[in-house]
């Protein structure tokens, strides 16, 4: 099974039995970690998530005897099925990539793991980005703690749990700042996540260098669509004429996006004359 494959698949693409290989995979220790790592990551796609898929990714991250790593990889990969059933619910039982008390154990086990001394740095870390895609009552404290960190990886997972748990709009934009380029990242998403127009700024300059790391030239696109939704259009349209179709569409999409909230907030004002 070529795994590097399988990333440049929609799982739902997959060949059949996929899932099945990936699942004994990275419950195989005696298979390679980086090939165990690879496994995890692949079932994250909500499109396999189940029950069995989100158990056997619990039982590593809370196994104190697997390697830290894994452990970690394994609790991000159930971000994906915790916001999804956090932001659909439970109502249509066959849409629900799992069910409402696995949805319950993971949370429950993560509040366990990071507030656990025992838990390895790295563990916890990972355990926070999983389950902020679900807010829960002790990430906001979590998370303030987490920025408050001299360690620099603290503060990039606080920067990227920002995105789902509110009021952190001060630290977003300090964050904004940064001259760590993950920071720097992680914070773009965040101000995006939440329409901080005061980022307008920093999201134009980000626009206008002469050179721009991928990620976040995607990442400044999408988050103009709601931090300054009514000057997208000619803050994007120097990259609408690009010959890369993979930004075209992605300033197509920031654009429908920023015709949407506008549309919104027009439909907002006429209700209330």
């Amino acid at each position: 099974m070529d795994l590097e494959a399988l990333y440049d698949v929609p799982a739902w693409e997959w060949p059949e039995g996929t899932k099945e290989k990936l699942l004994a995979l990275v419950q195989n220790r005696a298979a390679p970690r980086e090939d165990r790592d690879m496994a995890a990551e692949l079932l994250s796609d909500v499109s396999v998530m189940d029950d069995g898929v989100a158990e056997a990714l619990l039982n590593i991250a809370a196994d104190p005897d697997e390697d830290p790593s894994l452990r970690g990889t394994a609790a991000v990969a159930l971000g994906s099925a915790l916001e999804y059933a956090d932001v659909e619910g439970f109502d249509d039982p066959e849409e629900a990539p799992i069910t409402e008390t696995t949805f319950q154990k993971i949370q429950q086990k993560f509040y366990e793991l990071y507030h656990d001394p025992r838990t390895p740095t790295e563990v916890r870390r990972s355990v926070l980005e999983g389950s902020v895609r679900a807010p829960q009552a002790w990430h906001r404290d979590a998370v303030a703690s987490a920025y408050a960190s001299k360690d620099s990886d603290w503060k990039l997972t606080a920067v990227f749990a920002m995105r789902w748990i509110e009021g952190f709009d001060r630290e977003i934009l300090e964050a904004l700042q940064s001259r760590d380029p993950d920071i720097l990242y992680q914070a773009v998403c965040a101000a995006g996540a939440w329409g901080i127009s005061e980022a307008a700024p920093v999201l134009e300059n980000i626009l206008g260098a002469d050179e721009i790391d991928e990620d976040l030239l995607f990442a400044a696109i999408e988050a103009v669509a709601t931090v300054m939704p009514e000057r997208a259009p000619d803050v994007l349209e120097p990259f609408r004429q690009m010959d890369d179709p993979d930004i075209v569409d992605a300033v197509e999409e920031a654009l429908a996006m920023a015709k949407g909230i506008l549309s919104l907030e027009d439909d907002g004002n006429g209700a209330g004359r």
